[in-house]
């Protein structure tokens, strides 16, 4: 059987969740079963990666006023390189395959819809009427999380088109803890170690987490540091929160780290405060991949990944602040419950979030 021709079409190519999801695709499938091809509009880590794996790329703009003349140049690049299918990133770019197929007609088109936004206003209206009218047209729609799914019903899309594939990871079996954070931070050897690898973003809810262990220093006498690994506009408000609250000794914003394995294996526990947006987060999944029990919002995947099939973790509602303290207590004081959570969580990892079964399940999508 010959392989498929796959492009993969995606708006900005940089470094977060989505462009990790494109790249483990193209890595795995592009073995033995499909020839890759790239198509993005603004440059980024991804981009650059795709040039040094000679992955064939094309840069076209896919701004407000340009769709219809990306969508030619697409249909014009699929014809000349005879693509299969076009798995496209998110609505937009899905909307921009689906018009290519006008001037040529033969890729499926297969999206994945890596948000969990719930759409209202006029542009929710918009959005659910172009939902309507262009998703019977898809191939397959895939969600990355059982909310994710919900709500694209929700906002128009086709349920009979719908798919639901988790993102996965690779199995790292038993971890080996690291201790090299701890030292280059000067933490004491009982300090209980919570990580945290985020955007300093609206949506990622890092208030919400400032108020939780403020609460958290409150109700336990035990030691303990969250690390908080990112970037982004909100850097300087945290920061200034952080002080605000006195809690430089509780967390500590070490930005962007090219060593968060590291951080996570020196870590105790593993948070997620997001507030919404947050489909299948793969910084969850390397946290449990690393043994991490979890302490997570009940926003898009997180539910799947802590309790479903098999229990690693806490959820808790965003914006109750004492919950989400009360849960972190539970595990710096019970070292059983840390254990158990600890060997579900690479336990689940093996059984439910193998990153190679999953990517065999994206490509039967494609067929």
């Amino acid at each position: 059987m010959l392989n498929l021709n796959v492009l993969y079409l995606i708006n900005y190519a940089g470094k977060a969740g989505t462009e990790k999801y494109v790249e483990n695709l193209i890595r795995i499938l592009g073995k033995n079963k499909i020839n890759p091809f790239f198509a993005y509009n603004i440059e980024g880590e991804l981009s650059q990666k795709m040039r040094e794996a000679s992955v064939p790329s094309l840069q076209i703009s896919m701004g407000k006023l340009s769709v219809f003349s990306a969508a030619k140049r697409l249909a014009e690049y699929c014809r000349e390189n005879r693509i299969d299918v076009i798995h496209a990133q998110y609505p937009r770019e899905n909307i921009i395959a689906l018009l290519s197929k006008r001037y040529y007609d033969t890729p499926k088109v297969v999206m994945t819809n890596h948000l969990t936004l719930r759409l209202e206003g006029f542009s929710g209206k918009v959005w659910r009427a172009l939902n309507r009218h262009f998703t019977p047209k898809n191939h397959c729609i895939i969600a990355v999380c059982n909310e994710g799914r919900d709500i694209m019903i929700e906002n128009g899309v086709m349920p009979e088109r719908v798919e639901v594939i988790f993102n996965g990871i690779e199995p790292a079996g038993k971890p080996i803890k690291s201790h090299s954070i701890r030292k280059e931070l000067g933490l004491s050897d009982d300090c209980f170690i919570m990580t945290i690898l985020a955007r300093f973003a609206p949506e990622k809810g890092l208030d919400f987490l400032l108020d939780s262990l403020a609460e958290l220093k409150k109700i336990t006498d035990k030691p303990f540091c969250c690390l908080v690994c990112g970037d982004g506009e909100l850097f300087s408000d945290i920061k200034d929160k952080v002080s605000e609250l006195s809690l430089e000794g509780e967390c500590r914003l070490l930005g962007y780290r090219t060593d968060t394995k590291e951080i996570l294996l020196g870590s105790d526990a593993y948070l997620c405060s997001s507030s919404k947006n947050e489909a299948m987060s793969f910084a969850i999944l390397e946290a449990m991949n690393a043994g991490l029990p979890l302490v997570v919002t009940d926003v898009g995947g997180n539910r799947d990944l802590a309790e479903t099939f098999i229990q690693c973790g806490f959820v808790s509602e965003y914006g109750n602040t004492r919950d989400f303290a009360e849960k972190i207590s539970l595990l710096i004081n019970d070292n059983a419950l840390r254990d158990k959570f600890s060997s579900a969580a690479i336990e689940k990892i093996e059984k439910h979030f193998d990153l190679y079964k999953l990517a065999e399940a994206v490509y039967n999508a494609y067929n």
